[in-house]
């Protein structure tokens, strides 16, 4: 009898706040149809390899960026004679490895980040949220300013530094305006060791792009300046503008390093979208406190690439995730239990019929009595309905009308509107607007929707997804019902394209199912798609009866 073998379907990087140990741990995932036989070992300083015993790749083979300080990437192969998963390292830390059953089977491998706290202990960082007050700073073309999105990003910088292990001053921590001269003293009354400058990057000309970091003229600015440019470069998907001396006067030498990052341009129609994303600000915040580590390792006499310290110890303890259960009225007919298993894929693009990508990475893990759901923006993009901003004129309709959702509004660009307009007629935008002002009064949401058509609540504006189409718009899927049911045909197994966000909301847009799903809403409930770094946009849902 062959023993049937255990299916790579993805595997990903996170950190992870251990509230036990109370620390913090730079953690990789691989997550598979069985348990993994496995062997962890370090071939080289700086590496750690995991292969993976007789075990196939259902996910596509793929070099995951990671750039948290402590794991650069994590590649993923075929090998021969077996799979592996090879991590890069800034620093040599130890390592722990824990495994659980159930579906999907998980192996964790949780890396120490004591090296990054040890660079940042005893260290005080001056933060500084550009602007404030009556300073707007820059404006986007919608409506963003350039004063909250540096105080929103400064915010997660101070808890990233705290969590390091580092002391933080904040020049401001509400919507004031504070004199410059007045936020270098507070950094030097603090002692502290550097000063960073949260800000946007503004243009008359809105083609103009990209990130910039500004240094004080001395050495150590300009190196400091240098690390955390890289770093910007390497975590968000900007293009960079370089490195560049401070223009401008300051008031006095400022008595530290001194950086003014320019993150984003703010006046630019995708930019100042990405700036609307709570993943891209993490990110940034991320990026400028991995800059600032690089620096002070440098400047500590200490590489950023150190392979120093131990070459790891693997713990073998075993613990055993609590598998979630669903209750029904209707025993018999809804799963008391949904194992969901997503899979990696490459990233899908508009040449490609999403059957085809379905079948490749389901076979052998999806059968008859499962259910496979797509996430509908992967849908939409091989229908061709991924656009460039750039290819949209927005008329002044959409102009006035994208002002009107809000900041973190989905159709909060001109060229987003533009698009909804065009799907949905003048018409039943206005009579939706009209609803959403009457719904805004009786304290109601969602009336915009309800009136202007369903459809356009699909629409994911720029920065809804992962590159490259991170720079586009997504509309929603053309008939997802027929997708739906092609996705059967060619797999013999029911399906769904669904929509869920990170806050619990589930939309069911096209299905082979009968009867109720309310029991495919509570398993989607937690978001196991990932159209982000994940790339998990396929999901197999495999029901457990009573």
């Amino acid at each position: 009898m062959r023993l049937e073998k255990p299916r790579i379907t993805n595997v990903w990087a996170t950190e992870h706040a251990d509230p036990v140990c109370r620390r913090m741990t730079s953690r990789l995932v691989i997550e598979a149809t069985l348990p993994v036989f496995h062997r962890v070992r370090a071939p080289s300083p700086g590496e750690v390899c995991i292969d993976l015993l007789g075990c196939e790749l259902a996910m596509a083979p793929a070099t995951i960026a990671v750039n948290d300080g402590l794991v650069i990437d994590v590649a993923v192969s075929v090998g021969s004679p077996q799979p592996s998963v090879v991590a890069r390292l800034e620093h040599s830390p130890s390592w722990t490895v824990t495994e659980s059953a159930g579906l999907p089977a998980r192996l964790v491998v949780d890396f120490d980040r004591s090296p990054i706290r040890t660079i940042f202990e005893g260290r005080v960082v001056a933060v500084d949220p550009g602007h404030g007050g009556s300073d707007a700073g820059e404006r986007g073309p919608v409506n963003l300013l350039e004063k909250n999105i540096s105080l929103e990003i400064a915010r997660l910088l101070s808890t990233r530094l705290g969590l390091a292990g580092a002391a933080v001053v904040m020049t401001r921590t509400s919507d004031e305006g504070v004199p410059v001269a007045m936020r270098f003293t507070q950094a030097r009354d603090a002692g502290a060791d550097v000063f960073v400058s949260i800000h946007t990057f503004g243009s008359l000309d809105r083609a103009v792009a990209g990130s910039r970091t500004l240094y004080f003229p001395d050495a150590e600015s300009e190196l400091l300046a240098r690390h955390v440019q890289s770093s910007l470069v390497a975590k968000l998907p900007v293009v960079t503008r370089g490195v560049a001396r401070y223009p401008g006067r300051l008031p006095g030498d400022p008595g530290m390093p001194c950086v003014f990052v320019e993150v984003a341009t703010i006046t630019n129609w995708v930019e100042e979208g990405w700036f609307r994303s709570s993943t891209f600000k993490e990110r940034a915040a991320s990026a400028i406190m991995i800059g600032l580590k690089r620096y002070f390792a440098e400047r500590a006499g200490r590489s950023a690439t150190d392979r120093k310290g131990n070459a790891g110890k693997q713990e073998g303890d075993m613990e055993r995730e609590r598998e979630r259960e669903g209750k029904s009225e209707e025993a018999r007919e809804v799963p008391v239990r949904v194992d969901a298993i997503p899979i990696r894929t490459h990233i899908v693009s508009e040449h490609e019929r999403i059957t085809d990508v379905v079948r490749r990475y389901v076979q052998g893990i999806a059968r008859p009595g499962d259910v496979i759901a797509v996430a509908e923006s992967v849908v939409a993009i091989t229908q061709g309905r991924a656009v460039l901003p750039g290819s949209v004129r927005p008329g002044p309709l959409a102009r006035m009308l994208c002002k009107l959702p809000g900041k973190d509004g989905s159709l909060a660009t001109p060229p987003a509107m533009q698009l909804a307009i065009r799907e949905a007629g003048v018409g039943r935008v206005l009579l939706g607007t009209a609803a959403a002002g009457i719904g805004r009064v009786l304290g109601r949401k969602g009336d915009f929707f309800k009136v202007a058509g369903r459809s356009l609540a699909q629409i994911d504006d720029i920065a809804g997804t992962m590159p490259p189409y991170d720079k586009h718009v997504i509309l929603g899927p053309a008939d997802p019902d027929e997708v739906a049911r092609e996705i059967r045909a060619a797999t013999g197994v029911d399906a769904v394209v669904v929509d869920v966000n990170d806050i619990g909301c589930v939309d069911v847009l096209g299905s082979t199912l009968s009867g109720k799903s309310d029991w495919l809403v509570r398993a989607l409930a937690h978001n196991p798609f990932g159209n982000d770094d994940q790339q998990t946009p396929i999901v197999v849902l495999k029901p457990h009866r009573a």
